[in-house]
């Protein structure tokens, strides 16, 4: 008998963070998305990588701002935690 891999058991849709004292969730891109945004890495401008990523980010505190208003006042540390934490969610494993 073959080996049933669940693909949908233990992954969730989102993670959050806070930054700036805001809590976010950041939705986890579907293929079609990741695609659009390895070429927008392509083209090497960061601005836009920011701003497409932007659209997965939401409040989840009514109080929260824009998630896009929010990072125009986080400093270089928050910046440099903000791509490890892209990163340690999209690594293998996770």
């Amino acid at each position: 008998m073959a080996n049933i891999h669940n693909l949908d058991e233990g992954v969730v849709e989102y993670f959050d963070f806070i930054v700036n004292g805001y809590k976010y969730r950041f939705r986890h891109l579907n293929t079609e998305e990741s695609e659009e945004l390895k070429e927008l890495e392509k083209t090497g401008d960061d601005k836009k990588v920011k701003k497409f990523l932007y659209n997965f980010i939401s409040g989840v505190d009514e109080k929260s701002p824009k998630f896009s208003e929010t990072a125009k006042k986080m400093i270089g540390p928050q910046w440099v935690r903000f791509r490890k934490m892209i990163e340690e969610e999209y690594s293998e494993g996770n």
